[in-house]
């Protein structure tokens, strides 16, 4: 029995935490070191490249959320489509520029029974004036769905930056998984050398010992889980950044308190899925796809229509310009299409099945947006209900911490191990509470293009390793 509270006492004194810090609501986490090959990992890692890109240490929300996006393979894809619009754009104007050739033929004709030169050098230009505004209208519908992906372009920034978010989330929680697994895991090695201390004594049996011997080795299987998603997670952060070699260390634990000043019992329901509908940018997207088809659609039917230009020669037109062709021509050319097979209607009837397709999208992402919305409006509405429970567990693991601390001084009972336990679950559910806010409210921006919020106004130097 004495040995049993010798050990104890070296498993509290071994977890490290004082316990006047673990009736504080928030504090910082030293994550535990690594298993064998987690370790040995880390080792390879920085043994790699001296010019391997690093993440500041401690790294904070602000600096990742700061972070230049241009470079990951998302924001290169967006940056592709407009290059591709705007090289369409200027293969358009330069259809309708001048266009200025030399012009040289070195030949023969056969006239009037007999074979004759027929050579030219001469200096061609045309100028088109009027085709009834179809490069106009084609013009208008490239410049609007240029517009469109560069707004494209920033709500794929948004929801980057809105992953990031979370990444970093899943890294902090991963460390007070950790922590918990971890207490858990003492405790249960406490039982189990009880165990084997009355095994040893002939007061408990194989069997039931064989039983404790089984827990321990599953709460030791979930504590090296968890040690598992510590790395995991933050490689995960590290890839999203495009830094898949900089893996982060020491994260600070933001303050999100401007999230919990939002009152979601000011929104109504109706309301704001009407304005996220309104104000969504793939759906604004959408809506300047369709515009742009009606253009396009436009300039598809102007190509039934005549084309006007200034056709103009200068040179040698023929090699006897005295007496035929002369020296220079100047006129005005009429293009005036009379049968095309129904090439035309099929290219209008083309961009009207692509504005019907756009339609259907666009009313199908205004069902899902109805959907989104009303989930994460009763999400954000059950989170006043979950902060409740979570202080009344914290308020409970609080005073049975304190209950057994007593006990234990007292030598009347040996749970003060699982007390510690509960408690760093109470603060695991409080801060798991807070990333929950943050990240449906942010969702919620998102849905309406209102800017991801960083934690710059909202930094702290505590730290979790």
């Amino acid at each position: 029995m004495v040995r049993f509270k010798t050990t104890q006492r070296s498993l509290i004194m071994a977890l490290g935490f004082g316990l006047s810090a673990l009736s504080l609501p928030l504090y910082s986490i030293a994550a535990d070191q690594a298993s064998n090959d987690v370790g040995e990992q880390a080792s390879l890692q920085n043994t790699e490249k001296v010019d391997v890109v690093t993440l500041p240490n401690p790294l904070t929300l602000d600096y990742v959320l700061s972070l230049p996006l241009n470079q990951l393979p998302q924001m290169q894809y967006q940056q592709a489509q407009l290059n591709q619009l705007q090289a369409q754009k200027s293969l358009q104007t330069s259809t309708d520029k001048t266009q200025l050739n030399l012009v040289g033929r070195l030949g023969w004709r056969e006239f009037a029974d007999e074979t004759q030169d027929y050579n030219l050098a001469a200096v061609h230009l045309n100028q088109k004036l009027y085709d009834f505004n179809q490069s106009e209208r084609l013009l208008d519908a490239l410049d609007i769905k240029q517009q469109a992906q560069q707004m494209a372009a920033l709500n794929t920034e948004k929801q980057i930056k809105l992953q990031v978010m979370q990444a970093y989330f899943n890294v902090l929680l991963a460390d007070f998984q950790y922590r918990i697994d971890n207490e858990a895991m003492a405790i249960a090695y406490v039982g189990l050398d009880k165990a084997k201390d009355r095994l040893d004594l002939k007061r408990m049996s194989d069997v039931d010992y064989l039983e404790i011997e089984t827990d321990y080795e599953k709460v030791l299987v979930k504590r090296t889980r968890s040690e598992y998603r510590q790395l995991q997670t933050r490689l995960a952060l590290a890839n999203l950044l495009g830094l898949p070699k900089a893996r982060p260390d020491e994260l600070t634990l933001p303050k999100l308190a401007s999230f919990s000043k939002r009152d979601v019992q000011t929104l109504d329901l109706e309301k704001l899925q009407q304005q996220v509908i309104d104000s969504n940018p793939e759906i604004q997207v959408l809506k300047q796809q369709i515009q742009a088809g009606l253009l396009e659609m436009e300039s598809k039917q102007a190509q039934g229509k005549p084309t006007i230009s200034l056709d103009a020669w200068a040179g040698q037109l023929s090699s006897y310009p005295d007496i035929r062709e002369g020296r220079w021509q100047i006129g005005l050319l009429v293009d005036m299409p009379l049968y095309d097979g129904g090439a035309i209607d099929a290219k209008v009837n083309q961009v009207k099945a692509r504005n019907q397709q756009l339609d259907a999208q666009m009313r199908l992402k205004e069902q899902a947006l109805r959907d989104e919305v009303s989930d994460l409006y009763f999400q954000l509405k059950l989170l006043k209900s979950e902060k409740s429970q979570n202080q009344k567990f914290g308020d409970y693991s609080d005073l049975y911490l304190d209950y057994s601390r007593a006990l234990y001084e007292n030598e009347s009972a040996t749970d003060l191990g699982d007390a510690m336990v509960r408690l760093s679950q109470a603060n695991y559910n409080q801060i798991s509470w807070q990333f929950k806010q943050a990240l449906l409210w942010s969702k919620l921006d998102l849905l309406m293009a209102k800017p991801i919020l960083t934690a710059e106004a909202d930094q702290q130097t505590e730290t979790v390793k």
